[in-house]
């Protein structure tokens, strides 16, 4: 890959450690550990494992894209496909996050949600979609003592790896 630097008027090839969360193209984001303020030394003090991330959605690319921005981004991520994938997941690890879309075939994210948190009651469930008819299932959802934060979707790679890094 290839960048311009303007300032010399050269084409200047890229490491993929190099690749910025800026860059829109696919395969484009820098490692958490290469980005400004988190070196090896300033995290010597704090040594813990990244965070876990199970994302969930029936859309085979989108998950798959996210799981690779999250795990270049510094987390441990991976998909599943299907609300009953995710809990099938959960018989290995509780995520730490679950970031699931709520409109799937089968078993909502909301359902999903609602299962996982009674198996992993400390994993924090957050809920993206780009549809507004989930209104029905979220006031549902509350009724019945649950709930979940809102995420639009689409979401800019910069913004999720951010409000990842804020929970």
């Amino acid at each position: 890959m290839e960048r311009y630097e303007a300032a010399t008027g050269r084409h200047a090839v890229l490491e993929r450690s190099e690749r910025s969360v800026d860059d829109p193209r696919p395969g484009s984001v820098t490692p958490a550990s290469s980005q400004t303020g988190s070196s090896p030394a300033s995290s010597a003090n704090s040594i813990s494992r990244p965070r876990r991330i199970l994302v969930v959605d029936d859309e085979q690319l989108i998950a798959d894209t996210l799981v690779r921005i999250l795990n270049l981004s510094g987390f441990s991520a991976q998909a599943a496909y299907s609300g009953d994938a995710a809990l099938a997941t959960l018989a290995t690890v509780c995520p730490d996050i679950v970031l699931t879309d709520v409109s799937m075939p089968g078993r909502n994210g909301i359902e999903t949600g609602h299962l996982i948190r009674r198996q992993c009651p400390r994993t924090r469930i957050v809920l993206f979609s780009g549809q507004a008819h989930i209104d029905d299932l979220l006031d549902r959802s509350r009724g019945d003592g649950q709930s979940f934060e809102l995420w639009p979707k689409p979401i800019h790679p910069r913004e999720l790896v951010r409000r990842l890094r804020e929970l």
